[in-house]
């Protein structure tokens, strides 16, 4: 594990949730990073933007699905080089920690130019890239989403300081089973999308028959 500048506490077994199965063990989030944290707004808030430059990552931009860049702002060169310990790598997780939006998380494609991140959004950058896919299916769990609920600060209850998302606990099997895993959930998401789009299809052929039948019964 990298050393962290805090460590974290030990978990207890009052700690856990529920029982794991044999050879899984309970980890903190944060013990499984080599980076954790948000970004901030530039000086100067949206007057910092420039029309083209490096991309600027908003909770807009974050969808469990991926990256969404269609109204990505852009800022300089010199404000990214300022911003560096919130620059985005290839492999990165990004969590969105406030407002409505508050859970959705994305994998950062390895091919990814290059970005940063506002406030709203946290790095999870997990310190083997092998463990980025695994933890995407974990933070979207039932399990961790309840978890963010739980922990959420503030008057509104909207937000995820790092402190808290550094101490949930990460339901950590074995490399061979998180790559079942993995192969798993998306076989599943692949089967749903497919379903998705015959039934889309199936109610676009029926509206088309009902206009027909309206057609010819006047």
């Amino acid at each position: 594990m990298i050393k962290k500048e805090k460590a974290l506490s030990v978990i207890t077994k009052e700690d856990k949730p529920f029982d794991l199965p044999d050879g899984w063990q309970w980890c903190r989030l944060g013990d499984l990073c080599s980076k954790t944290g948000s970004g901030s707004t530039p000086r100067g808030g949206k007057s910092a933007y420039v029309e083209k430059g490096i991309d600027f990552i908003r909770s807009q931009n974050v969808y469990d699905e991926g990256l969404r860049l269609k109204d990505v702002a852009y800022i300089s060169d010199e404000i990214n080089v300022k911003m560096k310990g919130t620059q985005v790598k290839g492999s990165d997780l990004l969590l969105n920690i406030t407002g409505g939006s508050i859970g959705r998380c994305c994998i950062v494609e390895q091919d990814f130019s290059g970005g940063n991140i506002n406030q709203h959004v946290a790095i999870i950058r997990p310190v083997f890239s092998t463990l980025c896919r695994y933890l995407h299916i974990v933070i979207r769990s039932p399990y961790f989403q309840n978890e963010i609920v739980n922990v959420q600060t503030g008057a509104g209850r909207e937000g995820l300081p790092k402190n808290k998302m550094d101490n949930i606990l990460i339901p950590l099997p074995s490399k061979e089973e998180q790559l079942f895993i993995n192969e798993e959930v998306q076989s599943i998401l692949g089967f749903c999308s497919n379903l998705e789009k015959e039934i889309l299809q199936s109610q676009k052929i029926i509206k088309q028959i009902m206009q027909s039948v309206i057609k010819e019964s006047f």
